[in-house]
């Protein structure tokens, strides 16, 4: 970093000017060493959990002083809340493309949702053990309420009835949602005894039976009579 002056009157002014090190600038340096910080917080998370993560073992494992941990994060909270982002993030945008790609069928879609949570958590131990953690962590358990808000408003699309008399499609919904991250979460823990495919089953079984009240003319397996 080199100064650079320029005259202010009779005072001489100095500006500093980032010079690109090795073609590489500041900014990109800067979003690299986050990534390296974002990579080794999910590691560490997933040898650990919430409390087994620090400062001090995140930068050790990215090989990263804290000067650099403080150039992206407030502390150590801000890095959790940026992974927990991250992993919602990826969670709903694999949704999104899983439910684009899926078939008409309900049940169907109910199965491919859930295979996509199970599948998007198990890709990654880090974030599943966050989100597993998260709703007793007073700064991520806000962002799992608003997470698990935002993923019944966009399974809301997959209810086409307007009146479904007193079954609320919201709370049906955040019950499912809520229950099948939690069911997925003991199994990723290997707290179930029951593989992956009967989890599945067992879930859409209880989606379709749940949802068929809201979805007028659905048959007894949620298809449309």
């Amino acid at each position: 970093m080199l100064p650079e002056t320029t005259p202010c009157q009779d005072a001489v002014v100095a500006h500093s000017v980032t010079r690109p090190h090795r073609g590489v600038s500041a900014a990109d340096r800067t979003a690299a060493r986050r990534a390296r910080l974002l990579v080794a917080g999910r590691e560490q998370i997933a040898d650990g959990g919430i409390a087994g993560a620090s400062i001090d073992a995140v930068c050790r494992r990215a090989e990263l002083t804290k000067r650099y941990f403080y150039e992206s994060f407030d502390g150590l909270d801000a890095l959790l809340a940026a992974l927990f982002d991250e992993a919602v993030s990826a969670l709903g945008e694999a949704l999104g493309e899983a439910l684009a790609a899926a078939p008409p069928e309900f049940e169907l879609r109910v199965r491919t949702a859930v295979r996509t949570v199970l599948s998007t958590l198990s890709a990654d131990r880090g974030w599943s053990r966050l989100w597993a953690e998260a709703q007793a962590h007073p700064t991520l358990r806000a962002r799992r309420h608003a997470a698990l808000d935002g993923f019944v408003a966009a399974l809301s699309a997959e209810l086409t009835a307007p009146d479904t008399g007193r079954q609320d499609p919201a709370t049906t919904l955040l019950v499912l949602v809520a229950g099948v991250t939690e069911l997925v979460e003991r199994r990723l823990q290997d707290d179930l005894d029951i593989g992956d495919d009967a989890l599945v089953d067992q879930l859409v079984l209880i989606g379709v039976a749940a949802c068929a009240p809201l979805r007028p003319g659905a048959g007894p397996r949620g298809q449309a009579g």
